[in-house]
């Protein structure tokens, strides 16, 4: 009777082990794959910058903002080839994209822009919400693996594993803030 008490639950505790241990390596799995989304569609987002800044010149845009998508561009790039922490890089990411929003405001409010700007306005909107989607989803993987990592129960099985609580990309306290001033536009008006 002791025996069969001894045998069930080592087989439970074997049972649960196994399934940690596949829990977690499916958890890293998506994560690394959450994190390869993000950074295809900035990396995408970095191409596209140039093509909205030669429409915007070519319009005769705002030059201040022109230079700063420019500019947020060339730290967005940097802080990336730096490898540096992911709260710096979500940190040069949003003034990118608070850039790329400056921009795209004023030539849509100067009503100069040809097809060529509103073409990438266009792709840079949509590529944005696909960005802020893929942020969503790496961060919501990488809280259930720290979610893991942290656990009582779950902690020292995957710790033994070498897996560790990774980084959310959001900005940081420590990272640097840039704060642009974009302006309200008004919506355009809908043929009834």
């Amino acid at each position: 009777m002791v025996l069969t008490v001894v045998a069930a639950t080592l087989v439970v505790t074997l049972a649960w082990l196994v399934s940690v241990v596949r829990r977690a390596r499916r958890t890293v799995d998506t994560v690394v794959a959450g994190l390869h989304l993000l950074e295809v569609a900035l990396d995408h987002r970095r191409l596209l910058v140039p093509e909205l800044a030669r429409a915007a010149v070519g319009a005769e845009l705002d030059r201040e903002a022109i230079n700063q998508a420019v500019g947020a561009r060339s730290w967005s790039a940097i802080v990336r080839e730096r490898r540096v922490d992911l709260g710096a890089r979500a940190a040069a990411e949003n003034a990118l994209s608070a850039a790329v929003h400056h921009l795209v405001c004023a030539g849509r409010e100067s009503g100069r822009v040809r097809w060529d700007f509103t073409s990438a306005a266009s792709e840079l909107d949509a590529l944005e919400r696909r960005i802020a989607g893929a942020v969503r989803v790496y961060n919501a993987h990488a809280a259930a693996l720290s979610g893991l990592v942290r656990s009582p129960l779950t902690g020292p099985v995957v710790r033994t594993l070498g897996i560790g609580a990774p980084d959310l990309f959001v900005e940081t306290a420590t990272a640097p803030v840039h704060v642009l001033e974009v302006p309200d536009v008004p919506a355009p008006a809908l043929a009834a």
